[in-house]
C-alpha cells in the first residue's frame, strides 16, 4: 500500500466506522429522526436566527480574509478583499475535505500569495502571525468563559498556551528588528540551506508593521472567532425559539453552555480525525449542549444546523471558488501565471 492510499485509508476509516456503528445501533438512534424533525421546524418557524447564522458564517470568512489583507499589505499594496476572500474560501475547502487538507490548504495559500508578489519571508510572517492571533483569541475566550461564566476548563493549559503563543508573536517582531543576530546563527546551518534561510531572514527584516496595523489585524481575528461563536448561538436560538441567556433553564442553554460547546467543537475539529471533523465535532457539540441544559434532540438539531452552515455550506462555496479561481492554473502543481501581479521571486 503506497503512502497516498494509506493516507486515504486513515482519513476515511473513522467515517466508515461511524457508518458501521450507525447501522449496528440504528434501533438506538431514534433521537436522530426527532432531531431532523426539530431541524425542519426551526427552518419553518425561525428563519431570522438562521439567516443571522448564515450572515455570521460569511462574516467570519470576511474577517479572516481581512487579516490576510492587512498582513500581506503591511509594507506595500499587494492584494484586496476580493482576492483574499476568494483565497480564504478556496483554502478552507482544501483544509476541511481531503487527507492532509491543512497542509494542502497552506500550500495553496502560499502559492497564491507568492503570485501576488509576496516574498517567502512575508508569507511565513502571515502564517505565523495569523495563526498566533487566532490561537490567542481562542485561549482568551476560554479564560473569559472560566472567569465570568464559571466554565470548567484547565486554566493552566489555557494560560500556558496563551503565554507560548504570545512569545511566538514577540519572537516574530524581534526577528524583524534583529536580522544580524539571526544571520550569525544561520552560519551553523548546512551550506545547502544557509543561503535560502539567510535570504528569508533579510525578507522578514524588511517588514515594518505599525501598532495600528497590528491592532486592526488583531481585532479582525477576534471578530472571526466571535462571529463563529455567534453562528452557534443563532443555531441554538433557532431550535429553542429563544436566545440563550445568562442562566440555564429547563431545555434552555445558557450563554456559558454555548461558549463551552463552541470551544469543544474547535478542540475536536483541530484533531482532524475525520474529514472536516465529521462525527467528532458533532458529538462534542451535542454533548456539550446537552450538558448545558438542552435535550439530546434539540442539541443534535442545533449541532446539525451549525455544521450545515459553518462546514457544509462554506466548504461547498469554497470548492466552487477554487474551481473558478485556481483550478488548472498551476497553483497546486506547476508554475502559476503571474500576469498582472508583479514578480514573486525570493529576492523581493
Amino acid at each position: 500500500m503506497n503512502s497516498n492510499t494509506a493516507r486515504w485509508v486513515r482519513w476515511l476509516s473513522p467515517v466508515a466506522l461511524l457508518a458501521v456503528l450507525a447501522v449496528a445501533f440504528r434501533s438506538e438512534l431514534g433521537f436522530l429522526t426527532e432531531a431532523f424533525a426539530a431541524l425542519r421546524r426551526a427552518v419553518a418557524t425561525a428563519p431570522g436566527p438562521l439567516v443571522s447564522a448564515v450572515i455570521g458564517a460569511f462574516g467570519a470568512i470576511f474577517a479572516m480574509a481581512a487579516v490576510m489583507k492587512i498582513l500581506l499589505n503591511v509594507d506595500a499594496p499587494r492584494t484586496d478583499m476580493r482576492r483574499t476572500v476568494a483565497l480564504t474560501l478556496g483554502s478552507n475547502a482544501w483544509s476541511t475535505s481531503v487527507p492532509g487538507g491543512p497542509a494542502l490548504s497552506a500550500w495553496l495559500t502560499y502559492r497564491v500569495q507568492r503570485s501576488w508578489g509576496a516574498s517567502t519571508g512575508l508569507c511565513g510572517w502571515f502564517f505565523v502571525i495569523s495563526g498566533a492571533l487566532s490561537t490567542v483569541w481562542m485561549m482568551l475566550i476560554g479564560l473569559v468563559a472560566v472567569v465570568f461564566l464559571g466554565a470548567s476548563l484547565s486554566v493552566t493549559t489555557l494560560v500556558s498556551t496563551l503565554t507560548l503563543t504570545l512569545a511566538v508573536v514577540a519572537g516574530m517582531f524581534w526577528a524583524t528588528r534583529n536580522p544580524d543576530i539571526l544571520t550569525r546563527w544561520a552560519r551553523y546551518l548546512p551550506t545547502s540551506v544557509r543561503n535560502r534561510v539567510t535570504n528569508v531572514i533579510q525578507q522578514v527584516s524588511q517588514i515594518r508593521m505599525s501598532a495600528g496595523q497590528f491592532v486592526t489585524a488583531a481585532c479582525f481575528s477576534l471578530c472571526n472567532r466571535l462571529l463563529d461563536l455567534i453562528v452557534l448561538f443563532f443555531c441554538v436560538w433557532a431550535v429553542l425559539g429563544t436566545p440563550p441567556g445568562m442562566q440555564p433553564g429547563l431545555n434552555e442553554a445558557s450563554l456559558m453552555g454555548v461558549t463551552l460547546a463552541f470551544i469543544m467543537t474547535k478542540l475536536a475539529g483541530a484533531a482532524q480525525v475525520t474529514p472536516g471533523g465529521v462525527g467528532t465535532v458533532e458529538a462534542a457539540a451535542a454533548a456539550s449542549l446537552v450538558a448545558a441544559g438542552m435535550t439530546l434532540i434539540d442539541a443534535t438539531a442545533a449541532t446539525l444546523i451549525y455544521r450545515i452552515i459553518s462546514f457544509a455550506l462554506i466548504t461547498a462555496i469554497g470548492w466552487v471558488v477554487h474551481v473558478v479561481c485556481y483550478a488548472g492554473r498551476g497553483y497546486m502543481l506547476g508554475a502559476p501565471s503571474r500576469s498582472g501581479v508583479g514578480s514573486g521571486s525570493d529576492e523581493q
